[in-house]
């Protein structure tokens, strides 16, 4: 028999006959075992497969079934003879490549890559054909409906437009212009921003010597890259353009070689080249012998492949960091693909470790990936981490890891790539890994490390001094830094100065000889120095450190360290600067401010000693209030809706925010440090304290939500539920288990999300709190529209609607109303619907507070009840309005619906050009967006108008995001 599944899933008999498979479940367990044709597929694969997350507790008996029905299904007369064998605890699909044609396609594809590199451009030519017209539509739209084969399809209509790609490069090669402009103008509609899909149209236009239309393809683009990243195409597709325009020799750009299968979509068509890699650092002296080993084994001399994992061990301020970054720096070049950067706070005091995911996430965003698109599960960010490097030469440097665990879903990078770790912990366990250990520096190093700080004729006057110095600092490179930077801010002192004042403190001498007591005995040398200063500035700076040491965030701006101090920003920005001068603290970019590790542990220590504990308190909550009232300013200029209260006010004046774009520009740049700022306050001891924390994290709630951040939201949102709890406030709790209810339904886990809600809604009613009860109805009804419980959804939005009237609450009134609307459409009900939704809009227009994203939701319900009653005109006009409002909040998540009612819209009303743009930005947004319950839809639409056009050629595939 035949298996088929690039397209719909058919099976065929030798006679040609369609062998029904009549259950989802029976579709999708056949898909996912063709999916590893030739390979065993575990039980835990087909689960996941199967049931996703969510595996019922009789999945294990489940799946036998399946496999039993499926082999009768496919072969009634022998069952046992079905292509499904069953070894242990696996099942193995075993087919040729004439049995199923996604082998076929990966065959020919491969006989075309390699013709391709034989100079054979004709046969080629013959199996990419061959490859594509194995195409009949979307990969198994009838079997999808789980993470796994949702993902995979996506990963499969990227394998089919990477082969579309390479084959218009052997049609171009063979001028065979005509012959791919169709293709190439379908696949570059449904790929706005692809560059080389759209240059290789440009190519095809001009060589079929349709100039004109070469050049408005270019113009195309050119929107479209503008509007999506506000830069220009790259400069191969602008000198492209420019020579069509002279009509001079016009040449092919050099091909960025096959895209990967990566199931991901880039920003700019291509996928970016970074690096992340902090300045080489000037002062690095020593070291030779390591750094030869590192070189040998990142760039071999013979040319050869780099290791693949290589570990920098030792104790801390050994200087590991500063070997990884030169040495990274030495073979850059040997890296084309870019160079990535992690800080993994491994042992930076006061900053948790970073989690595997979030340094994924970090990296598959450099790489393209859109910060809404980055997978949520470590395991599922890893492929994707795999795939991205597939094929590639990139250098990853993870610096500061705090052990194995932590950096082990990065190491396993395809060959060719390279991860250099440093830790003070041994990684022995790590396959293929080879450790290059240090410890002290040798005494002739650290004495020309710190002459090339001070001078070399400063530590030539005395030699024995110097040599003491550096017996001083016990030979770790950070302690030498420290009181190098001393002596070279201070061009009167001798190294004897230093020297003496190091020798007053015998317990410092003793810590200096050890580790981190050593480096932090060194760090004292400095915060002396300005503490006891007669120059206020010192003393003022040497202040700013121990408030830096109060507040956990990864950096800071002077206006919060001015809230720290309680002083205006201009003169934190000052004090920073000093400590700046002498190296206390970093700058990243200008106006940004972070503390080295081990400064923060030494901030840290000195705020305990020096300060009291209210004075702590009174630090961390003037940091807290500024956070606050900014963030607060910020979410009024982009009008979001009402912020829910933890029991507190705060005075403080935010930073002066005159615009939406000036809002949500500080709400993206800050969101880190809010974030942590946040949390920090949710793991203290003092009541006020924590519900700042609260505060800060309700305050932060729309744009998170806007912006389809549901990781960041989720994990907020669970600190802020277990605050709650702490303070044993029940109205905090309420809260917070809708914005933990609602994180996990952005995140695809609706089925968890609900008791949260009912838990909400138990509370509210407990509390005597119409407003939390309103809202908690409202949440239940979206969840349950999803889950298609139409009925219950009904019930839940007109329970909000009776209780925000009764409260007079008019924004969950017209929220009410558009899921009242959107129940009575899908329960059939148009009238009803219609009538509904247009009172709705009525009230909303009348209300003074009116908020764009309440009018956004109203109307796009009712755009769809017009499109039901046959009356598209209406429909887009009401498309048009919402996508207006959303604009005006900066709402981008749901602009990607808004598009995809205004392209049907536009296709009923005959507009077939208008409604594949608006189609193809639809599709964009969703790979931006990462949504996942777009794509049947888009899929609907995309064939009927294809339909609507005439056309029976197979689309190239959205992109899909996983």
């Amino acid at each position: 028999m035949t298996f088929l599944m690039l397209g719909g899933l058919e099976v065929r008999s030798d006679r040609g006959q369609i062998i029904p498979i009549p259950r989802l479940k029976q579709r999708q367990l056949l898909v996912a075992l063709l999916l590893k044709a030739n390979t065993p597929a575990s039980f835990e694969y087909l689960t996941d497969a199967l049931w996703g997350d969510d595996p019922p507790a009789s999945a294990e008996q489940n799946l036998k079934t399946y496999v039993h029905t499926l082999r009768r299904l496919l072969s009634p007369d022998a069952p046992r003879s079905a292509p499904i064998e069953t070894q242990a605890n696996t099942y193995l699909v075993t087919l040729g490549e004439d049995d199923l044609d996604l082998l076929a396609f990966r065959e020919h594809v491969r006989r075309g890559r390699r013709a391709t590199q034989g100079h054979r451009a004709e046969a080629a030519h013959h199996h990419y054909q061959r490859a594509l017209d194995l195409w009949r539509g979307d990969p198994f739209p009838n079997a999808r409906g789980t993470r796994v084969l949702n993902d995979a399809a996506a990963g499969l209509g990227e394998e089919r437009l990477a082969a579309l790609e390479e084959f218009s490069e052997i049609r171009l090669d063979l001028k065979r212009y005509a012959e791919a402009v169709p293709d190439l103008r379908a696949a570059a509609g449904a790929n706005p921003t692809r560059e080389r899909l759209w240059g290789q149209l440009m190519l095809a236009l001009h060589g079929a010597g349709d100039r004109a239309a070469a050049l408005h393809a270019y113009e195309r683009l050119a929107k479209a890259v503008m509007e999506r990243t506000g830069l220009e195409p790259s400069p191969t597709l602008r000198d492209l353009h420019r020579r069509i325009i002279s009509s001079t020799e016009v040449t092919r750009p050099a091909s960025p070689g096959p895209e990967r299968s990566t199931g991901i979509s880039v920003t700019a068509g291509t996928v970016p080249v970074p690096h992340q890699l902090p300045r080489d650092p000037g002062g690095f002296v020593g070291r030779a012998e390591e750094l030869v080993q590192l070189r040998s084994l990142l760039s071999p001399w013979d040319g050869g492949r780099p290791h693949h994992v290589v570990a920098i061990t030792g104790p801390p301020g050994a200087g590991k960091s500063a070997l990884a970054i030169r040495a990274a720096h030495a073979v850059r070049d040997h890296f084309p693909d870019g160079q990535l950067y992690a800080n993994l706070h491994g042992a930076t005091p006061g900053l948790r470790p970073l989690e595997p995911l979030e340094v994924l996430g970090r990296f598959l965003r450099a790489l393209g990936v859109a910060p809404q698109a980055v997978p949520t599960d470590v395991d599922e960010a890893a492929a994707l981490w795999r795939s991205l490097l597939d094929g590639r030469n990139v250098l990853v440097v993870l610096d500061d890891a705090v052990d194995l665990p932590q950096v082990r879903p990065l190491l396993s990078v395809p060959e060719g790539n390279t991860v250099l770790v440093n830790s003070r912990r041994t990684f022995a366990l790590v396959d293929d890994c080879v450790h290059v250990p240090i410890g002290r520096l040798r005494q002739v190093e650290a004495t020309a490390m710190l002459a090339k700080l001070t001078g070399a004729e400063r530590t030539g006057r005395d030699p024995e001094a110097t040599e003491r110095l550096v017996e001083l600092c016990g030979g770790l490179p950070l302690a030498v830094a420290v009181a190098g930077a001393r002596l070279a801010n201070r061009p009167r002192w001798e190294v004897t100065d230093l020297v003496e004042r190091l020798q007053d403190e015998r317990r410092r001498l003793r810590e200096l000889e050890a580790g981190d007591i050593a480096v932090r005995s060194s760090l004292g040398v400095s915060y002396d120095l300005l503490a006891g200063s007669a120059d206020p500035l010192d003393r003022e700076a040497a202040r700013a450190l121990r408030a830096l040491g109060v507040l956990r965030v990864p950096d800071v701006t002077p206006h919060v360290v001015g809230a720290l101090l309680d002083v205006p920003a201009d003169e934190a920005e000052r004090a920073l600067e000093r400590l700046a001068d002498g190296h206390l603290v970093e700058t990243d970019g200008v106006g940004r401010y972070r503390l080295h590790d081990l400064v923060r542990l030494f901030a840290s220590e000195q705020a305990l000693r020096e300060d009291s504990e209210t004075d702590r308190d009174i630090k961390l909550s003037r940091a807290l209030s500024f956070y606050i009232s900014t963030a607060h300013s910020a979410t009024e200029i982009m009008q979001y809706p009402r912020i829910e209260s933890a029991g507190i006010s705060v005075d403080a004046a935010p930073l002066p925010l005159t615009s939406k774009d000036e809002a949500q520009e500080w709400l993206e740049r800050e969101r880190a440090s809010l974030l942590s700022a946040a949390s920090q306050a949710m793991a203290a001891m003092e009541e006020r304290t924590i519900r700042l924390g609260v505060t800060l994290a309700f305050t932060l709630y729309w744009s998170l939500h806007y912006s389809g951040a549901g990781s960041d939201l989720l994990l907020i949102s669970h600190q802020t539920l277990e605050a709650g709890r702490r303070l044993c406030d029940l109205g905090i709790e309420a809260k917070a288990h809708n914005y933990v209810g609602v994180a996990l339904d952005m995140n695809n886990r609706s089925g968890e999300a609900v008791p949260h809600i009912q838990r909400q809604l138990e509370l509210c009613r407990e509390l005597s709190d119409p407003h939390g009860e309103q809202k908690a109805l409202g949440s239940l009804a979206v969840i349950y529209s999803y889950q298609e419980r139409y009925e219950e959804m009904l019930h839940c939005a007109e329970e909000q609607l009776r209780v925000s009237n009764a409260i007079g609450h008019r924004s969950g009134e017209h929220y009410a109303m558009a899921y009242i609307g959107l129940a009575h459409r899908r329960l059939g009900r148009l009238d009803q619907a219609l009538a509904v939704l247009n009172d709705a809009l009525d009230k909303i227009h009348e209300d003074d507070d009116n908020r764009p994203y309440h009018e956004a939701i109203v109307l796009e319900k009712l755009g769809e009840v017009h499109v039901d009653r046959g009356d598209p005109a209406s429909a887009k006009t009401c498309y048009e309005n919402a996508l207006t409002c959303v604009r005006a909040v900066k709402a981008s998540i749901a602009e990607p619906y808004l598009l995809l009612g205004l392209a049907r819209a536009s296709r009923l009303l005959g507009e077939i050009d208008e409604a594949a743009g608006h189609l193809a930005q639809s599709a964009a947004g969703v790979r931006e967006m990462g949504i996942k319950d777009l794509d049947g839809q888009l899929a609907e639409e995309e064939a009927a108008l294809r339909e609507a056009r005439g056309e029976e050629a197979a689309p190239v595939r959205r992109v899909m995001t996983p």
